[in-house]
């Protein structure tokens, strides 16, 4: 049987709910995306949460709003490692990336070179918590604002992650991103969530998502385009529709019991596999409960570890390639020797609410028969 890396499937509770709303025909707009940003407030500390229609346009407009333009050469500190839909939005703000290599033991920013690449043109920091296991985001938090820049945390596949002080991923970023694409701990099939600074910053998120309209202002008596209505700024089409919200409600509910799940496969998986040489799973750091979208392990034989679990019908991967090699960044050449032997030897096997006792002791012993 076919373990998949991720699972992007919606229970037929969730179907029949979006059923409904099909019959309803609140598409576009309803209920479910001021109810969705509610609930996802709770969760963070009950800061403003605005949804949008995906994580780039969310991270882009949190860049914006950080100060980050083409006008002033503005930089962003970021990981190379990590997923384009993160680090193009550092393109489309205007900013330029400044490349940070990785902790290759935790999947974490390296510090020490973190502090020396901050240069009076860096206007923020995104912090991505690799694969659902978390940074310190307290620390970097402090590192910024000494700084004088923003920390935005792109939390996207790290929602309830726990950080290293108790207190959950997205909860010290000026800005946190959640997304909501398939394939993420809430399938929403696409979509965001932006956690911002205060109800006036989300205030003027919610009118950049729709072009800059303010909704409350936008239509007269008569529900007609007011003709005396401004748009004093430009925003873009980024909206969560009624039916992506709905569904993410959904897999919200489901969230809780999933991720005890997902931690007891990566609890057991990681314990089967030790003692194997070449072969060590990825440290939470410090006191950190990752949410893991995936079990990262660190093996010396990685080539035949993918070969061997993908010809086994074992969903595994590198996971991103570094970004850094893209021309289209112009940023030049940049030596990260951590991610370059990261990039070596990591590899992502399941162990998400799908997986089953079984398939944690097949892929298991598959593991270790491969490197012995």
């Amino acid at each position: 049987m076919p373990i998949p890396l991720f699972n992007c499937s919606i229970d037929p509770i969730g179907m029949s709910s979006v059923a409904q709303l099909f019959a309803s025909g609140q598409l576009a707009a309803g209920e479910h995306v001021p109810a969705l940003e509610a609930e996802i407030s709770a969760r963070v500390g009950n800061r403003p949460v605005v949804v949008l229609s995906d994580m780039t346009q969310a991270l882009q407009l949190a860049l914006q709003l950080s100060g980050v333009s083409k006008e002033d050469g503005s930089e962003v500190l970021t990981l190379s490692y990590n997923c384009m839909s993160s680090n193009s939005a550092i393109h489309h703000a205007g900013g330029t990336p400044v490349w940070l290599d990785i902790d290759p033991e935790t999947a974490t920013i390296d510090m020490h070179q973190l502090r020396s690449r901050i240069s009076r043109k860096c206007r923020a920091l995104v912090a991505y918590h690799v694969a659902g296991y978390p940074a310190d985001a307290a620390a970097l938090k402090q590192l910024c604002d000494d700084a004088g820049i923003a920390l935005i945390e792109d939390a996207n596949n790290a929602f309830g992650a726990i950080l290293p002080d108790g207190q959950v991923a997205g909860s010290y970023g000026r800005f946190s991103v959640f997304s909501f694409y398939a394939n993420r701990n809430i399938n929403g099939i696409e979509g965001a969530a932006l956690v911002c600074p205060n109800e006036e910053t989300a205030e003027v998120v919610r009118r950049l998502r729709r072009f800059g309209i303010d909704q409350r202002a936008f239509r007269d008596s008569l529900g007609e385009i007011d003709r005396e209505a401004d748009i004093p700024e430009i925003g873009v089409s980024a909206s969560l529709s009624n039916v992506n919200a709905a569904v993410a409600r959904h897999s919200l509910s489901l969230l809780d019991e999933r991720l005890e799940l997902t931690r007891h496969n990566a609890r057991t998986i990681a314990s089967k596999l030790k003692g194997i040489p070449g072969l060590v799973p990825v440290k939470s750091l410090g006191e950190a409960v990752p949410c893991h979208w995936a079990l990262l392990l660190l093996s010396e034989r990685r080539d035949d570890l993918l070969r061997a679990l993908k010809q086994a019908g074992i969903g595994c991967s590198k996971l991103h390639q570094p970004n850094h090699v893209y021309s289209g960044y112009r940023s030049g050449s940049v030596a990260l020797p951590a991610t370059d032997r990261f990039m070596d030897q990591i590899i992502a096997v399941p162990c998400g609410w799908w997986v089953g006792d079984d398939d944690c002791d097949g892929m298991s012993a598959l593991i270790r028969a491969v490197h012995s």
